[in-house]
Protein backbone atom coordinates (compact mmCIF):
# COMPACT_ATOMS: atom_id res chain seq x y z
CA UNK A 1 0.00 0.00 0.00
CA UNK A 2 0.99 3.49 -0.87
CA UNK A 3 0.63 6.37 1.95
CA UNK A 4 1.13 10.02 1.98
CA UNK A 5 1.25 11.63 5.25
CA UNK A 6 0.40 15.37 5.42
CA UNK A 7 0.30 17.33 8.82
CA UNK A 8 1.81 20.94 9.87
CA UNK A 9 3.96 19.75 12.84
CA UNK A 10 6.87 17.09 11.80
CA UNK A 11 6.70 15.19 15.03
CA UNK A 12 3.38 14.57 13.88
CA UNK A 13 4.64 13.37 10.80
CA UNK A 14 7.45 11.51 12.11
CA UNK A 15 4.94 9.80 14.71
CA UNK A 16 2.52 8.25 12.08
CA UNK A 17 5.70 7.20 10.28
CA UNK A 18 6.87 5.23 13.35
CA UNK A 19 3.48 4.24 13.66
CA UNK A 20 3.53 2.32 9.61
CA UNK A 21 6.98 0.90 10.06
CA UNK A 22 5.84 -0.72 13.11
CA UNK A 23 2.63 -2.16 12.52
CA UNK A 24 2.62 -2.06 8.37
CA UNK A 25 6.39 -2.42 7.43
CA UNK A 26 5.22 -3.04 4.20
CA UNK A 27 3.31 0.22 3.47
CA UNK A 28 5.53 2.10 1.21
CA UNK A 29 5.65 6.29 2.23
CA UNK A 30 5.50 7.68 -1.18
CA UNK A 31 4.66 11.35 0.54
CA UNK A 32 5.14 13.34 3.67
CA UNK A 33 5.20 16.95 4.15
CA UNK A 34 4.07 20.25 6.40
CA UNK A 35 2.77 22.38 4.15
CA UNK A 36 -0.99 21.62 2.39
CA UNK A 37 0.25 23.55 -0.60
CA UNK A 38 3.07 21.04 -1.54
CA UNK A 39 0.91 18.92 -0.91
CA UNK A 40 -1.76 20.11 -3.62
CA UNK A 41 1.12 19.55 -6.23
CA UNK A 42 3.08 16.44 -4.70
CA UNK A 43 -0.15 13.95 -4.10
CA UNK A 44 -1.50 13.59 -8.12
CA UNK A 45 2.23 12.54 -8.72
CA UNK A 46 2.54 10.27 -5.80
CA UNK A 47 -0.53 8.73 -6.43
CA UNK A 48 -1.49 7.53 -3.03
CA UNK A 49 -3.68 4.36 -1.76
CA UNK A 50 -4.59 6.41 1.96
CA UNK A 51 -3.52 10.08 3.19
CA UNK A 52 -3.00 10.73 6.73
CA UNK A 53 -4.21 13.93 6.87
CA UNK A 54 -4.16 16.72 9.81
CA UNK A 55 -7.07 19.13 9.58
CA UNK A 56 -6.09 22.17 11.27
CA UNK A 57 -3.03 23.41 9.34
CA UNK A 58 -2.16 26.97 8.60
CA UNK A 59 -3.07 28.84 5.07
CA UNK A 60 -5.41 25.73 3.84
CA UNK A 61 -6.70 22.74 6.01
CA UNK A 62 -7.24 19.50 5.56
CA UNK A 63 -10.78 19.64 4.05
CA UNK A 64 -9.78 23.00 1.16
CA UNK A 65 -6.85 20.70 0.41
CA UNK A 66 -9.48 17.56 -0.53
CA UNK A 67 -11.40 20.04 -2.43
CA UNK A 68 -9.23 21.20 -4.71
CA UNK A 69 -8.25 17.46 -5.54
CA UNK A 70 -9.64 14.50 -7.91
CA UNK A 71 -12.40 13.15 -6.04
CA UNK A 72 -11.68 9.28 -4.84
CA UNK A 73 -8.24 9.17 -6.20
CA UNK A 74 -7.01 7.64 -2.52
CA UNK A 75 -8.48 7.24 0.55
CA UNK A 76 -8.34 9.13 3.56
CA UNK A 77 -7.77 9.04 7.60
CA UNK A 78 -8.01 12.45 9.30
CA UNK A 79 -5.86 13.27 12.00
CA UNK A 80 -7.00 15.67 14.61
CA UNK A 81 -7.02 16.93 18.02
CA UNK A 82 -10.13 18.03 17.59
CA UNK A 83 -13.17 15.56 18.17
CA UNK A 84 -15.71 18.63 16.66
CA UNK A 85 -14.15 17.74 13.30
CA UNK A 86 -15.52 14.20 13.02
CA UNK A 87 -18.54 14.52 11.48
CA UNK A 88 -17.21 16.86 8.51
CA UNK A 89 -14.50 14.01 8.01
CA UNK A 90 -17.12 11.75 7.19
CA UNK A 91 -19.27 14.24 5.25
CA UNK A 92 -15.70 14.70 3.23
CA UNK A 93 -15.44 11.06 2.54
CA UNK A 94 -12.90 9.78 4.83
CA UNK A 95 -12.38 6.08 5.91
CA UNK A 96 -12.18 6.97 9.53
CA UNK A 97 -10.45 9.66 11.80
CA UNK A 98 -7.84 9.43 14.87
CA UNK A 99 -7.83 11.77 17.65
CA UNK A 100 -4.13 13.18 18.69
CA UNK A 101 -2.78 12.02 20.18
CA UNK A 102 -2.53 8.44 18.23
CA UNK A 103 -3.37 5.62 20.38
CA UNK A 104 -0.92 2.83 18.68
CA UNK A 105 -3.80 0.10 19.00
CA UNK A 106 -6.79 2.58 17.48
CA UNK A 107 -4.00 3.16 14.78
CA UNK A 108 -3.99 -0.37 13.63
CA UNK A 109 -7.64 -0.68 14.27
CA UNK A 110 -8.37 1.79 11.88
CA UNK A 111 -5.38 1.02 9.02
CA UNK A 112 -6.95 -2.47 9.14
CA UNK A 113 -10.59 -2.00 8.47
CA UNK A 114 -9.17 0.45 5.63
CA UNK A 115 -7.41 -2.61 3.83
CA UNK A 116 -10.43 -4.83 4.77
CA UNK A 117 -12.85 -2.14 2.79
CA UNK A 118 -10.60 -1.81 -0.32
CA UNK A 119 -10.52 -5.70 -0.21
CA UNK A 120 -14.35 -5.96 -0.87
CA UNK A 121 -14.65 -3.02 -2.86
CA UNK A 122 -11.60 -4.76 -4.94
CA UNK A 123 -13.61 -7.77 -4.71
CA UNK A 124 -17.06 -6.90 -5.83
CA UNK A 125 -15.82 -4.84 -9.18
CA UNK A 126 -13.69 -7.90 -10.19
CA UNK A 127 -17.29 -9.60 -9.52
CA UNK A 128 -19.03 -7.22 -11.53
CA UNK A 129 -16.50 -7.55 -14.35
CA UNK A 130 -16.60 -10.93 -14.88
CA UNK A 131 -20.54 -10.84 -14.58
CA UNK A 132 -20.82 -8.25 -17.41
CA UNK A 133 -17.83 -10.54 -19.70
CA UNK A 134 -20.38 -13.58 -19.15
CA UNK A 135 -23.48 -11.66 -20.57
CA UNK A 136 -21.62 -10.03 -23.42
CA UNK A 137 -20.43 -13.48 -24.26
CA UNK A 138 -24.08 -14.80 -24.06
CA UNK A 139 -25.69 -12.06 -25.43
CA UNK A 140 -23.03 -11.84 -28.36
CA UNK A 141 -21.90 -8.89 -27.75
CA UNK A 142 -18.71 -9.76 -27.55
CA UNK A 143 -17.35 -11.58 -30.23
CA UNK A 144 -13.58 -13.63 -30.30
CA UNK A 145 -11.35 -10.38 -29.51
CA UNK A 146 -8.07 -10.52 -27.76
CA UNK A 147 -6.71 -7.71 -26.55
CA UNK A 148 -3.11 -6.81 -28.74
CA UNK A 149 -0.27 -4.68 -26.86
CA UNK A 150 0.11 -1.82 -29.21
CA UNK A 151 2.81 1.04 -28.85
CA UNK A 152 0.09 3.67 -26.99
CA UNK A 153 -1.74 0.52 -24.96
CA UNK A 154 -3.83 -2.01 -26.35
CA UNK A 155 -6.26 -2.61 -29.28
CA UNK A 156 -9.29 -5.11 -29.34
CA UNK A 157 -8.82 -7.42 -32.50
CA UNK A 158 -11.90 -9.74 -33.82
CA UNK A 159 -9.74 -13.07 -34.28
CA UNK A 160 -11.68 -14.23 -37.46
CA UNK A 161 -9.97 -11.08 -38.81
CA UNK A 162 -6.43 -12.06 -38.47
CA UNK A 163 -5.07 -13.49 -41.81
CA UNK A 164 -1.15 -14.34 -40.10
CA UNK A 165 1.30 -13.53 -37.47
CA UNK A 166 5.18 -12.97 -38.21
CA UNK A 167 7.98 -13.40 -35.64
CA UNK A 168 10.05 -10.71 -36.23
CA UNK A 169 12.70 -11.28 -33.28
CA UNK A 170 11.15 -10.20 -29.61
CA UNK A 171 7.73 -8.81 -31.48
CA UNK A 172 5.28 -10.05 -33.69
CA UNK A 173 4.08 -8.50 -36.61
CA UNK A 174 0.01 -9.15 -37.48
CA UNK A 175 -1.73 -8.90 -40.62
CA UNK A 176 -5.11 -8.71 -41.01
CA UNK A 177 -7.86 -9.08 -43.78
CA UNK A 178 -8.14 -5.09 -44.10
CA UNK A 179 -4.56 -4.87 -45.10
CA UNK A 180 -2.98 -3.78 -41.52
CA UNK A 181 -0.11 -4.31 -40.25
CA UNK A 182 0.37 -4.75 -36.54
CA UNK A 183 4.00 -4.57 -34.48
CA UNK A 184 3.30 -6.14 -31.21
CA UNK A 185 5.34 -6.00 -28.16
CA UNK A 186 4.78 -10.12 -27.75
CA UNK A 187 6.98 -12.85 -28.87
CA UNK A 188 4.85 -15.61 -31.71
CA UNK A 189 5.03 -17.53 -28.96
CA UNK A 190 3.12 -15.71 -26.40
CA UNK A 191 0.81 -15.57 -29.68
CA UNK A 192 0.61 -19.24 -30.63
CA UNK A 193 -0.88 -20.03 -26.98
CA UNK A 194 -3.36 -16.82 -26.92
CA UNK A 195 -4.72 -18.35 -30.31
CA UNK A 196 -4.31 -22.12 -29.87
CA UNK A 197 -8.22 -22.37 -28.82
CA UNK A 198 -9.20 -20.34 -31.93
CA UNK A 199 -7.46 -23.11 -34.08
CA UNK A 200 -4.66 -20.83 -35.49
CA UNK A 201 -1.63 -23.09 -36.84
CA UNK A 202 2.15 -22.79 -36.30
CA UNK A 203 3.28 -24.01 -39.81
CA UNK A 204 6.87 -22.58 -39.92
CA UNK A 205 8.54 -21.11 -36.75
CA UNK A 206 8.10 -17.68 -37.77
CA UNK A 207 4.61 -17.84 -39.26
CA UNK A 208 1.69 -18.36 -37.26
CA UNK A 209 -1.87 -18.68 -39.66
CA UNK A 210 -5.83 -18.20 -39.19
CA UNK A 211 -6.54 -21.46 -41.74
CA UNK A 212 -9.75 -19.87 -42.62
CA UNK A 213 -7.94 -17.78 -45.03
CA UNK A 214 -5.60 -20.32 -46.68
CA UNK A 215 -5.79 -19.85 -50.21
CA UNK A 216 -3.28 -23.25 -51.83
CA UNK A 217 -0.70 -24.93 -50.74
CA UNK A 218 2.42 -25.97 -53.35
CA UNK A 219 4.40 -28.72 -52.27
CA UNK A 220 7.06 -28.17 -54.49
CA UNK A 221 10.44 -25.60 -53.69
CA UNK A 222 10.12 -27.40 -49.84
CA UNK A 223 6.45 -26.81 -49.20
CA UNK A 224 4.72 -23.15 -48.82
CA UNK A 225 0.89 -22.17 -48.87
CA UNK A 226 -0.62 -18.83 -50.11
CA UNK A 227 -2.78 -17.09 -48.32
CA UNK A 228 -5.41 -14.88 -49.18
CA UNK A 229 -3.61 -11.61 -49.44
CA UNK A 230 -1.51 -13.61 -52.11
CA UNK A 231 1.51 -13.21 -49.26
CA UNK A 232 3.68 -17.01 -49.32
CA UNK A 233 4.47 -18.42 -46.11
CA UNK A 234 7.04 -21.31 -46.17
CA UNK A 235 5.71 -24.58 -44.31
CA UNK A 236 8.28 -26.60 -41.86
CA UNK A 237 8.64 -30.09 -42.88
CA UNK A 238 7.02 -31.83 -39.42
CA UNK A 239 4.01 -29.06 -40.61
CA UNK A 240 3.15 -30.95 -44.02
CA UNK A 241 1.54 -33.55 -43.27
CA UNK A 242 -1.15 -31.43 -40.85
CA UNK A 243 -1.55 -29.00 -44.22
CA UNK A 244 -2.03 -31.76 -46.55
CA UNK A 245 -4.99 -33.35 -44.42
CA UNK A 246 -6.16 -29.64 -43.28
CA UNK A 247 -6.72 -29.11 -47.42
CA UNK A 248 -8.36 -33.17 -47.66
CA UNK A 249 -10.91 -32.35 -45.45
CA UNK A 250 -11.91 -29.32 -46.44
CA UNK A 251 -12.37 -30.43 -49.93
CA UNK A 252 -14.06 -33.44 -48.57
CA UNK A 253 -16.60 -31.08 -46.44
CA UNK A 254 -16.72 -28.67 -49.53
Amino acid sequence: MKVAIIDDEVHCVEGLVLHLKSKFPEAEIVYKGTKPEDALLALPKARPDLVFLDVEMPGMNGFELLDQLPKDAFDVIFTTAYSQYAAQAFKAKAVNYLLKPIDDTEFETAVLQWKEEREQKKNLSSERINELLTYMKREGILKNKIAVPVSDGYEFIETNEILYCQSQNNYTLLFTVENRKLVLSKTLLEFEKLLDKYFFIRIHKSYLINPNYMKKYYRNDGGYLVMQDGKSIPVSKSKKDLITNLFDAITKTA
